[in-house]
């Protein structure tokens, strides 16, 4: 599942919500089916819906004042609403339109990494950079190494092969070792 975005506020008594998109296109939503609502300490990123989230379908859709509204079936008011507020609306992964060469952070999880066709290190998560870059944090496989490297995802350094789980880095020279004290 992808998050779509959270449900900001109440809007109205007709169980409408105003709502925070991470999306691209949020009226893309009207014709998304298998929308799930969840708790926002609930990531359904790699987990199935269960208990407290649950399926929803859109009622409607509209903007309201540049942001968009939306109101699910079985939510018919205000007071049904108000208990959801806040809450993540996660849509499925099938459903996000991707342009040629993107991919999603959570298809990086767990992929090795290679220099020079060693294998350096695995890939924990991708993060948003400071500098406009993501980061990806590589837990360090190196003999005599442990922790973590945070390393800018720059695409001049990466040959991506996700289909076989393997990344390819051709780093500057001592980036790994930038944290390094001593040996």
């Amino acid at each position: 599942m992808l998050l779509a975005g959270h449900l900001a506020k109440v809007q109205g008594l007709k169980g409408e919500f105003l709502f925070h998109s991470v999306m691209d296109e949020p009226g893309r939503l009207e014709d998304i089916q298998g929308l799930v609502l969840a708790p926002p300490h609930l990531s359904l990123e790699s987990a199935e819906a269960a208990p407290p989230a649950r399926a929803v379908a859109l009622r409607s859709f509209r903007w309201h004042q540049e942001r968009p509204c939306l109101a699910f079936k079985d939510i018919p008011d205000r007071t049904a609403a108000e208990p959801l507020k806040g809450w993540a609306l996660w849509m499925p992964e099938a459903a996000a339109e991707l342009p040629e060469g993107e991919t999603f952070r959570h298809q990086w999880i767990g992929c090795e990494v290679f220099i020079a066709g060693r294998k350096v290190g695995e890939v924990l998560r991708l993060d948003p950079g400071p500098a406009g870059y993501d980061m990806v944090v590589m837990r360090d496989l190196r003999p005599g190494r442990t922790g973590q490297r945070d390393i800018p995802y720059i695409k001049a350094w990466w040959a991506l092969d996700l289909p076989n789980r393997r990344l390819d880095l051709d780093p500057p020279e001592g980036l790994l070792d930038v944290n390094q004290v001593g040996d």
